[in-house]
This record gives C-alpha cells, structure tokens and sequence, in this order.
C-alpha cells in the first residue's frame, strides 16, 4: 500500500523497539486472517468445553465466517485497496472516502448474504445462523478496513486496532461463556465486539488521515473493471488455502483429514515471519527502487539509464526471493527439527507429524509464492498475477486429489501443488520484470506531459 513505507522506516530508525513495532505491522496486515482464524479455533476447547455440544457448532460457524470473509470478500478487499492506493499516489485524498464506504457497505452485504446462506444450508439454528452472518460481516469489514489502513494510518495505530480487538474478542468470549456459563450465541457476540473494535479505531484512524471535504461523484464501479484481474487473483490465491482441506474431508475424510486440516493450520504460523519480512521489506527497500525507476523515466532519463534502472529491478526481485526463502527456511527447518517434541506437548498423535512437516514446507512455498503475487501486483501486471494465482489454485487441488486417490497423505499433494505454483509465479515475475521497460514506454501517451524533479520527489504523507 502506497504510502506507509516512509512511516515504517522512520520506526526501523528508532532501534530494536521501532523495527519490532514495524514487524509487527507487517505480521498483522500479511497474517491477521490466518492468526485470528486459528487462535479463535484453538481457544474454542478451552472457553466452551470439549464436553459440550455448543463445540461443534462453534467450529462450524467460525470456519464459516472467516471462510467467507476470507473468500468471498477477499476480492472487494483488493480493489478497494487498490483504489486507494492509486489515489494517494495521485494526491487525490478527496476521492477515496465515498468510494471507500461503498466498498464497506459492498463487504457487510456480501458477507452477510454469503454466510447466512451456508449456515442455513447446513441446517443450523436461526439464531446461531444471524450471529454467525454478523460475526463474517464484522471480519470482512474489519480485514477492508485493515487493507486500506495500512497505508493511511500510522504503524502504532494498527497494531493498537489490531490488538485491543482482538484482547476483547478473547476476554469477552471467556467471560460471557466460561466464568457466565452462557452458551454460544454469547460467544459469538464477545467475538463480534471485538472485530468492530478494532473496526471502529480503523476507521476514525482512516478518517482522521483523509480531508474534510469528499468528492461524492468519485466511483468505485470503474476500479472492479480496471481491476477484475487482480480480484481474480486475490480469490484464486485465497481459494487454494482452503481447497485440499475440503479435497481431503471429501475424498479421504476420517481421522486423516482432521490431521491434514489441523497440522495445515498450524503450519501457516510458520510463515508469519517471513510474511512480516515481505512486508516491511517491499514497502521500503523495494518501493524505493521501484518509485525511483518510474521518477527516472517521467523525469527524462536516457534510454541506457532506464535499462540499467529495469536490470536493477530484476536484481531487487532476485533479492527479496533470497530473503524470504531465507527466513522462511530458517523457521521451516527449526520446526522440522521440533516437530516430534512439539507433537509430543501438544498432545498430539504421531500420525499427525508427517501431515505437519510436509505442510511446513507447503506453507514456505505458498508465502514465496505470495511475495511473486504481490511483485505482480506492484508492476500492474494483473493478468500475469491473475494466471499465476489460478495456476497455484489449481495446481493444489489437482495434485491433493491424485495424492488422494493414490493412497497417499493428501498433505504430499498439497506441498506437490504448492511448489509448483511458487515456481510458476516466479517465472511469470522474472518474464515480466525483464520486459517492464518495454511495457511501460509502449504504454506512455503520446505527448505526456513530464512533472517536474521537484514535484515528483515530494513525499506523501
């Protein structure tokens, strides 16, 4: 998001506590969906009780809020963001607030439509089916507001946002359920007041960093067209986290689908450094490099000047590839190494250890393969991204079916899946930065007016 790399920097600056606070930024707007996901599904034991009933259900319903929040809203996310984003590299903060709240409003209908019909088809209560659509309208609203905070509001005030939210999510929830004995609708609504918490500071933070004065005429229809692509991409990408969980319950089903789903879950922990990494490094280093190769070209640069500028792209790629595989095989092969003594504290059966150290390598290869998407992004390469995505999703369902249906552990189909689709990515990002500087000049406008040095270097705050 354009417009949060100089904030970030200036926290790197201040020493350890400023680089954590910036991390931390960046492992809540990359892992927020995954972590809330899996800590509400993890505590649901504790705060409702295994002996229960209301502990089925809860599982239910939770896995369908944020699958619908995650899928279905995941697309209105990415073009709004998107919007914004484009509008604050322009200076045009007037024309994102109108847009925005549709957007907003676009999200808690989808959600609420979506989940409610899923939770009626399973045959749920009316009332747990309301609080269940209000839990994913709340979520999808929530991860809106977070796409679009991130480059508006200060680093201190998402991680606050995200923070209380997510304490009076968990401390309301035990508090109406373990200590009140009250049953799951109460739940549900400790989880709501939570997530519209955290909404609510995102907002006012939003608002706050926007001018009084809206333009009412600015459209958000226009951005779904220009940026149908990358919606696309985003629900693919989204898609392939959850299809060789419903490949396994469906073709393979009983105790090793509930390995495959748990140890997967888990597994997605591990990549919450490296994505923080991604974060932080992409919206400062990289955004550097990229912004001065487009000043380059609209200030007049020389032809040589401009290759020597697409091959030192090229080369930036290469390294956040580095870096991330870096990271991520770091904490990969620490967990490999602790997977029997973590199994082991967490109670765990030992046939659930192979499923989990497969799935840590296909969770490093899909966070890799997330960093080629974003690189997609950043260059507007929205039918590559889109391609890339849809190749990732596919990949994984087709290989997590064979792997099914030939006996195997479906996790060994999901990692086949994975690894492929990060590699395909990444040859689409290098085929695509190597030929960005014909890309770019075939699209100039003749006659485009040049801004001036002074102009184009003012920073945007």
């Amino acid at each position: 998001m354009a417009g949060i790399g100089w904030r970030l920097e200036r926290l790197i600056h201040r020493g350890i506590s400023g680089a954590a606070a910036a991390y931390a930024t960046g492992a809540a707007v990359m892992a927020l969906p995954w972590v809330l996901t899996t800590a509400v599904l993890i505590s649901l034991p504790a705060v409702i009780g295994r002996d229960r009933a209301d502990l089925a259900t809860g599982g239910i319903v939770v896995n369908v809020a944020y699958a619908v929040a995650l899928l279905v809203a995941g697309p209105v996310q990415i073009v709004v963001s998107r919007y914004a984003a484009d509008r604050l590299y322009e200076r045009h903060l007037w024309a994102i607030a109108a847009p925005f709240c549709r957007g907003l409003a676009a999200t808690f209908v989808i959600c609420v439509v979506a989940a409610g019909l899923t939770l009626l088809a399973l045959d749920l209560p009316l009332r747990i089916i309301l609080w269940g659509a209000a839990l994913s309208a709340a979520v999808g609203a929530q991860w809106t507001a977070l796409s679009v905070g991130n480059g508006l509001c200060s680093p201190g005030l998402v991680l606050g946002a995200v923070g209380a939210g997510w304490a009076l999510s968990f401390f309301l929830a035990a508090l109406l359920v373990a200590v009140a004995g009250l049953g799951l609708p109460e739940y549900l609504f400790g989880l709501i007041s939570g997530q519209t918490l955290t909404l609510v500071i995102l907002l006012v933070g939003i608002f706050r960093a926007l001018p009084d004065e809206a333009d009412e005429r600015a459209r958000l229809l226009p951005a779904f067209r220009d940026y149908a692509a990358l919606a696309g991409a985003g629900l693919a990408f989204n898609a392939s986290l959850w299809v060789d969980k419903l490949i396994a319950w469906t073709l393979v089903g009983g105790e090793a689908a509930a390995f495959h789903a748990g140890a997967s879950t888990i597994a997605w922990f591990s990549t919450i450094p490296c994505l923080a990494w991604i974060f932080v490094e992409v919206e400062t280093t990289f955004h550097r490099r990229f912004q001065g190769f487009y000043l380059s070209l609209e200030e007049g640069a020389s032809l040589m000047e401009l290759r020597r500028g697409g091959r030192a792209l090229v080369d930036e790629a290469a390294r956040l590839l580095r870096g991330a595989a870096s990271v991520q095989g770091g904490v990969t092969g620490f967990l490999l190494l602790a997977a029997e003594p973590l199994a082991r504290w967490l109670g765990l059966p030992p046939g659930a250890i192979l499923p989990y150290r497969l799935l840590l390598v296909a969770a490093g290869a899909q966070a890799l393969g997330l960093l080629g998407l974003i690189l997609l992004y950043y260059f507007d390469l929205r039918r590559e991204a889109c391609l890339a995505a849809t190749g990732v999703f596919l990949g994984v369902a087709a290989f997590t079916v064979a792997a099914s249906r030939s006996g195997l552990p479906p996790s060994v189909g999901t990692l086949l899946g994975c690894y492929l689709g990060a590699v395909l990515t990444w040859h689409r990002v290098f085929r695509g930065l190597r030929a960005v500087l014909k890309h770019t000049l075939l699209g100039q406008p003749f006659g485009a007016e040049r801004r001036g040095r002074a102009e184009r270097r003012q920073p945007i705050r």
